[in-house]
């Protein structure tokens, strides 16, 4: 009688129906689900998404009203509003409940929950964060040539929803110039000021943006900096765009309205618990004084395959070629570029990167330069970088290349590797040991460094010197020159948000002794 009524309880159980609901708002610590009622849901209970016929646990409820649940988040899984959830009254996982600072009642006031929700909606915290920079720069020497100083002035800052408001901006900006010289600064403002990122961007909603002014767009950042409009729309997991405006100007990266271009691209990312993926496909159109100029596919793909695994590629298409001053259609491969990333161990990483890119060409931007047209030869080029930590407090690493150019008499080669020992017991003070190899066909040199640097002052100042010899050979006229070099650098920050750095380097050949002084001053907002 026992076990048939322990049975008949059992089977009451299972035949309890699981309830679907939808996910009504993703907000930054909570998710709400809505359901036609949530008769039969408590809080603690679990909500599962199904994938592939298995009912994987992704959120916690916390609490509830008659129709809605507030939620926390329990799974990797990335939610959208509209996504299917379901309940599965009477079956419990071990799941962590997260920590609650009250005991909450079985049900609440549905309009608070509403209320909730659209309060954090209209949330935008703002973050300002940004530098402030000066530098200066002196040569001088033994030699007959002149002294020179040059200063320059930069300015970073990225201030997102901008009084909790939709609205952020940002910008990274230099202006630079030599002493005595101010008069090529007054004949074109760009030759000094150079504004690599100035743009404003709007939130429409959750899902869409807007941003005005120049940015390197993420998803097809090979194609450089933007100056005009862009918007981005994402769905689930794609993400559409378009902009229109100008290309920086060629010759000094100012503003050149003759620049015109205009595309569109989309995006598809992946996310899995150990891996991540995105593949972006754009179309770009440039022109030059409304003329066709380039014309051209472009791939862009990053992603983890595993979790210790990183791979970025680009590939383009140039679908535009003039032959004889006539515009034709065309199918040409323009270039690949892969960089791969391989932590084997937590000690061990590897890392490779392959450049098949071609001399892209302009046909009115560079049609002067004669040299440019002729120069289509394919760029080829292998690096090949290993680092290993062989204790907790020392790394050694290696780093190789081989680069030609067809067109070269002789491929070029590269090694560089490296030793450092930091915290070195007694004195305190990391150390690194570096050689350089360079062979190409017009150069062959050797390197051979040293470098030391200290904390002081519990890490607001730090102290470093540094040796180099040099020593390159040119095989055309069987010239060998040496050089040792000398540096020492200081930083200090004497207050928690400006430093101070100076750093002199001083280069000696047999004859010749060449110096140059850095001083920067950084206020951090």
């Amino acid at each position: 009688m026992f076990v048939f009524v322990l049975s008949i309880k059992a089977q009451g159980q299972q035949a309890k129906e699981n309830l679907s609901g939808q996910v009504s708002f993703v907000g930054s610590q909570n998710v709400y689900v809505k359901f036609k009622s949530t008769e039969g849901i408590s809080a603690g209970d679990t909500l599962y998404t199904s994938s592939n016929g298995d009912m994987l646990p992704v959120l916690i409820v916390t609490n509830l009203s008659s129709v809605s649940c507030v939620c926390t988040v329990i799974s990797s899984v990335t939610l959208k509003v509209a996504d299917v959830l379901i309940a599965r009254p009477g079956i419990t996982v071990k799941t962590p409940v997260p920590h609650q600072t009250e005991k909450y009642n079985e049900a609440i006031d549905e309009k608070e929950i509403i209320q909730d929700t659209i309060s954090i909606k209209l949330t935008h915290k703002q973050k300002v964060r940004g530098s402030l920079s000066a530098y200066s720069y002196s040569d001088f020497s033994n030699t007959s040539a002149d002294n020179s100083l040059r200063l320059r002035y930069t300015l970073s800052l990225d201030a997102r929803n901008i009084a909790n408001s939709r609205f952020s901006a940002e910008t990274y900006a230099s202006f630079r110039h030599k002493k005595d010289e101010w008069a090529d600064v007054q004949a074109n403002l760009f030759n000094a000021l150079k504004i690599y990122t100035l743009a404003v961007k709007y939130e429409l909603d959750e899902s869409s943006r807007i941003s005005l002014g120049r940015r390197i767009n993420p998803k097809i950042s090979s194609i450089g900096a933007i100056d005009g409009l862009q918007y981005e729309k994402t769905y689930k997991r794609f993400t559409f765009g378009a902009l229109t405006g100008f290309r920086p100007d060629y010759t000094n990266y100012g503003f050149n309205p003759s620049l015109f271009q205009y595309g569109a691209y989309a995006a598809f990312n992946t996310k899995g618990i150990n891996s991540y993926s995105e593949n972006s496909l754009a179309f770009m159109q440039q022109t030059n004084h409304s003329k066709t100029d380039r014309r051209f596919l472009y791939f862009q793909h990053s992603s983890n395959l595993t979790k210790n695994i990183y791979l970025f590629g680009t590939f383009e298409l140039d679908l535009f070629k003039l032959e004889n001053g006539v515009a034709k259609s065309t199918v040409d491969p323009t270039g690949l570029y892969l960089s791969l990333r391989y932590k084997m161990t937590k000690r061990f990483t590897v890392s490779g990167s392959y450049d098949a890119r071609k001399n892209v060409m302009y046909y009115e931007t560079y049609k002067s330069l004669i040299d440019t047209l002729f120069e289509k030869e394919l760029r080829q080029g292998f690096r090949l970088q290993t680092n290993y930590k062989l204790t907790k407090d020392i790394m050694v690493g290696l780093q190789s290349g081989y680069r030609f150019l067809k067109s070269d008499p002789e491929p070029s080669k590269n090694a560089y590797a490296y030793v450092s020992y930091n915290r070195i017991p007694g004195i305190n003070i990391n150390a690194t040991l570096m050689a350089t190899y360079l062979e190409t066909s017009y150069l062959n040199g050797k390197i051979f460094g040293i470098s030391i640097n200290r904390d002081l002052a519990h890490g607001k100042i730090q102290t470093g010197l540094g040796y180099r010899y040099i020593n390159y050979q040119r095989p055309e006229n069987l010239l060998d020159i040496s050089q040792n070099i000398a540096e020492a650098n200081v930083y200090w920050q004497f207050h928690p948000k400006i430093s101070l750095s100076v750093n002199y380097e001083g280069t000696l050949e047999d004859q010749n002794r060449y110096n140059r002084i850095y001083l920067q001053v950084r206020k951090r907002f």
